[in-house]
């Protein structure tokens, strides 16, 4: 079984945003960009998430999903670039 994944960069110039990517203990994983990220993720709606990520399922999966989330956020706004 894969372990859970959540990457999060900084989309194209261009359009601006971030692009986010889970991915399950499946192995499936699934795309969505950010025009402008909500400033806390522990209070969007319940179905905010896995509207974005048809694959984040369990309460494991929408935790997870938000730790990292979080982390993704303060590294990106402090500089810090992934991929």
């Amino acid at each position: 079984m894969a372990r859970l994944k959540f990457e999060m960069w900084k989309y194209d110039p261009r359009y601006g945003g971030y692009m986010s990517r889970f991915t399950d203990g499946k192995g499936k994983w699934t795309d969505s960009w950010w025009s402008s990220p909500p400033p806390s993720i522990d209070h969007v709606g319940r179905e905010y998430i896995p509207n974005r990520h048809p694959n984040v399922r369990t309460i494991r999966h929408d935790q997870y999903f938000k730790n990292r989330f979080k982390e993704e956020m303060a590294k990106l706004a402090g500089g810090e670039e992934q991929k």
